[in-house]
Formats: structure tokens, sequence, C-alpha cells
């Protein structure tokens, strides 16, 4: 099993999926890798790079605390374990301020950028404190852990994927973390990475669910306009987890992303907004 040590002795998980071009994805606060299910099939196109972040999945669970610049380098470890000189970075949520941090970091393998679902510093929101206050009691209570999963998916899309909700909450309430670990995650995200912002000099994607209940869409905004080399994806009805919302038109994306980088055009859309609409 593809494990790697980081800098402070951290055992890290993670898998490489298909060929090409490297494209290493953060996941978020409290989730593993096998949340990137709908994401499989950029292995066409890419090299996927799928990482547990410490405190989840099968890298270790160090009690904490945690810091962001631990976690970037959990990132990095991985990076330089593989060999790769240039990556395509994409994280989503807490996984989004591991990406920033990383480029601020480590910004000389970074090629491009796509921040999905995140923001540069956490926002205690009525919706996210309800949330994180129901999740710290979900250890032992499938139906609590139901209730605060909820927030991560907009109101639309549970009533239309009934089925498929209840099937990821049965998934991710097996592979919870433990209690320990996902209160040193949840801290991490108390950095303010606001101040830096126009230090992230890549070309940066930033894809954000309008319908976002969790990380609401004015923290994509702050990242657009605190960015300078960024473009700003919206995806109109779409929750926090957009990736999974809507997978196809989040995986086409991310290959309109690299295409405009890749093909020298991306400067054509820096400052661009895009409000998505769907067949």
């Amino acid at each position: 099993m593809p494990y790697v040590i980081s800098s402070d002795g951290t055992r890290i998980y993670y898998e490489v999926i298909g060929r090409g071009e490297p494209l290493v994805l953060v996941q978020g606060f409290s989730w593993d890798l096998t949340a990137w299910h709908f994401q499989w099939e950029l292995g066409y196109r890419f090299r996927l790079v799928l990482i547990d972040n410490r405190g989840v999945g099968l890298s270790d669970k160090p009690r904490g605390p945690y810091s962001l610049d631990s976690m970037a380098d959990d990132v990095y470890a991985v990076v330089s374990e593989l060999g790769f000189r240039s990556i395509h970075l994409l994280g989503f949520s807490m996984g989004g301020m591991i990406a920033q941090d990383f480029v601020l970091r480590h910004g000389d393998v970074v090629k491009s950028l796509i921040l999905s679902s995140t923001m540069p510093h956490l926002e205690i929101t009525p919706e996210l404190r309800q949330f994180t206050e129901m999740a710290l009691k979900l250890y032992d209570d499938f139906n609590m852990f139901t209730g605060a999963l909820q927030v991560a998916f907009s109101e639309g899309w549970i009533s239309r994927n009934e089925q498929v909700f209840q099937e990821l909450t049965r998934m991710f309430f097996n592979r919870r973390m433990p209690k320990e670990a996902y209160v040193a995650q949840l801290e991490v995200m108390g950095a303010d990475l606001t101040p830096r912002l126009g230090d992230i000099k890549v070309p940066t994607t930033i894809i954000h669910g309008e319908a976002d209940r969790l990380i609401p869409i004015e923290n994509g905004r702050k990242l657009f306009n605190g960015i300078p080399n960024s473009r700003f994806v919206i995806f109109p009805d779409a929750g926090h987890a957009v990736y999974i919302e809507r997978p196809s038109e989040y995986n086409e994306q991310v290959i309109r992303h690299v295409e405009l980088v890749n093909s020298g055009k991306f400067h054509e859309y820096v400052k661009h907004e895009e409000r998505l609409t769907y067949t």
C-alpha cells in the first residue's frame, strides 16, 4: 500500500489513478479519498493523485494539534515521493485552504490551481455552527450524522437523489474519523490566508456552488477578488459538495481549466466570472 512519511513523521496514504499530466486532489474536512469516486473518470486524462489527509482514511491519525502548514507538507511529501516537478493542484473545502498554503510554501511545483467550495478563512455561519455541533455528537448516532451531512448538499439535490444521499451517508458514517482528529482538523481552518492571497500567482480557477449552505459563495468571491490571476465559475443551485452533485459538469470544468492553462489562453479569462447553465 502506498504510504509516504511526512516532515513530522506522520504516515500519509495516497493512491494514483491513470496516466498523463499530474492532477493532485486534496479532500475536505473529515472526508477521505473515497469521496472522489465521481472524479475517477478524470484518470483517462490525467495522472490523478488522491490523498488521505492526516486524521482520515488510511493515513495516521495523531491527536493533534494539526496545522495548515503540516497538512500542506503532507501533500508535498506525496508529490516529492512521486518525483513530480509540475502539478495541477485541486483542493476542495478545507483541502482548498491546504492547496492555497501549498502554493505559498511550495509554489515552484504548482503549474495551476483549482479551488472548489473553499475560503481563505473559516467564517462561522449559523449553518456551520449547527453542522459542527451536531457532528461532534455523531460518532454513535447515524440519524444525527445524517442530519449533519445534509448541510453539505443543496436541499434540491437531496430531494432528487435520496437513495444516493443515503448510500453516501452510510459510507461516510462507516469511515468516520476519530473524534480527536476531527477536532484537530477543524481547528486548522482557523488560519487566515486572506492577507497573502495576492502572493498566489499561478493560474487559478475558483469553483463554487451558488446554493452552498456550509461555505457560502461569498467566500469564493473573496478568493476571486484576492487572487490576481483567477477566474470564477459558479454552479447555480449546487451545494457545498458541488463535485458530487454535478460530477459531469464539474469534471468538464477541471478539464477546461487545464486546457486553458496548457494552451496559453488562461490569461484571456482572468477576472472573468462565468455562471454555468445546465442542459
